[in-house]
């Protein structure tokens, strides 16, 4: 038997969820809350950066929340407030590599944009300098077709003074992006002079990352910024609190330095398995001071709240077209309710794991047919054993 027997084009209740996130699990006061934040980052006139711990105990929809937040705002099929022209990084824990530093987190992020993508934004600034040194020298009155070495260096001058470095590193390296790629992850100089030393520190690491972040997200004259914001989401941050105070607060320190660089059009969202107690005792002054927003508690979920997202979860996997479109087929509503009673803490993971473990026994014990359903007995008698 498969699942699409029963309308279902994958399995509903991925106990690891790998792909976008669409289904909020959890209550509609926080969901907006979150969503009023990446909102307001991504403002034209302000766009503030906002820092901002989420919380709760493990499974409570932490990781949910913070990949549901991602699809809405990279995923074009979910962006109902409009295009975000925004870049989402999602890191599953700030654990990256055997050691634990700012700088392997930095090469991390940069592999998870690409170089593909980062020769894109080096293409938009390069084309952006052009276009402002023909501008220039028309405006000095010379005529098109003449030499425009001087008005590339008076265009780059109409960059705040330290942001200049970046500009003509991406400028200077669109024809050749394996350099500039080479570049932020450490693994050569810079192509051109400006900057001294190589991405070999965790200083180095949180200048560069910032200075890129802030040239894609700064206006620019006569055209809007290359993005509108740019999130970074790390989740299981509570490693941090468990890992030796030497090397977690090399990358507290890192993401201090990066939000420093980055005061507008920039989100930084952290989430811990932990109560506010501990991380206030274990995350350091200089960065908890950096926060924007109060620590954000993610709680478990409500009997009725654990029964719609069940709903929502089968039908992000259905056919719009299908008969059983906006039901809880192959289960009763009352199976879904039994399940959900059985649960001592009501959260997504809890919650998966469950009717997965229902799903699948009715499938392979019960020999549930297309066109049957699990009813609260049969979901009482699976649980039960």
């Amino acid at each position: 038997m498969r699942l699409n027997d029963f309308d279902l084009s994958e399995d509903p209740f991925p106990i690891v969820p790998d792909g976008p996130v669409h289904n909020w699990a959890g209550r509609e006061d926080l969901k907006e809350d979150l969503l009023d934040l990446v909102q307001g980052v991504r403002a034209r006139d302000i766009g503030v950066t906002e820092f901002a711990v989420l919380h709760g105990e493990l499974g409570a929809g932490k990781s949910h929340a913070l990949r549901f937040l991602k699809t809405r705002i990279t995923d074009e099929s979910a962006k109902p407030e409009g295009d975000f022209r925004s870049l989402a990084i999602y890191i599953e824990r700030p654990r990256v590599a055997n050691k634990l530093n700012f700088l392997e987190l930095q090469r991390y992020i940069i592999r998870q944009i690409g170089r593909d993508r980062i020769a894109g934004y080096a293409h938009e600034v390069h084309e952006h300098i052009s276009t402002r040194a023909r501008a220039i020298a028309a405006e000095k009155g010379m005529p098109p077709g003449g030499d425009l070495t001087s008005f590339r260096s008076l265009a780059v001058e109409e960059f705040r003074p330290n942001d200049r470095a970046m500009v003509k590193l991406l400028d200077a390296t669109k024809l050749d992006d394996h350099k500039l790629y080479s570049f932020l992850l450490g693994e050569a100089g810079a192509p051109q002079g400006d900057y001294e030393q190589k991405v070999d520190s965790d200083f180095m690491a949180a200048k560069a990352i910032s200075d890129l972040f802030r040239i894609l997200t700064s206006d620019r004259r006569d055209a809007p910024p290359i993005l509108e914001s740019i999130y970074l989401f790390i989740d299981e941050s509570e490693l941090l609190l468990e890992a030796k105070a030497s090397e977690s607060e090399l990358v507290f320190a890192g993401l201090r330095e990066m939000i420093n660089g980055l005061p507008y059009r920039f989100c930084l969202i952290l989430s811990f398995s932990a109560a506010t107690a501990l991380i206030e005792a274990l995350m350091p002054t200089h960065l908890i001071k950096r926060m924007t927003r109060h620590y954000i508690e993610v709680p478990t979920l409500s009997d009725d709240e654990a029964v719609e997202f069940v709903r929502a979860q089968l039908n992000t996997f259905r056919d719009p077209a299908s008969q059983w479109y906006g039901t809880f087929y192959p289960f009763t509503e009352e199976a879904v309710r039994r399940i959900v009673a059985n649960q001592n803490s009501i959260t997504p993971r809890t919650l998966f794991m469950a009717a997965k473990r229902v799903l699948e026994r009715a499938l392979r014990k019960e020999n549930l047919q297309p066109g049957d359903e699990i009813t609260e007995e049969m979901a009482d008698s699976i649980l039960m054993r």
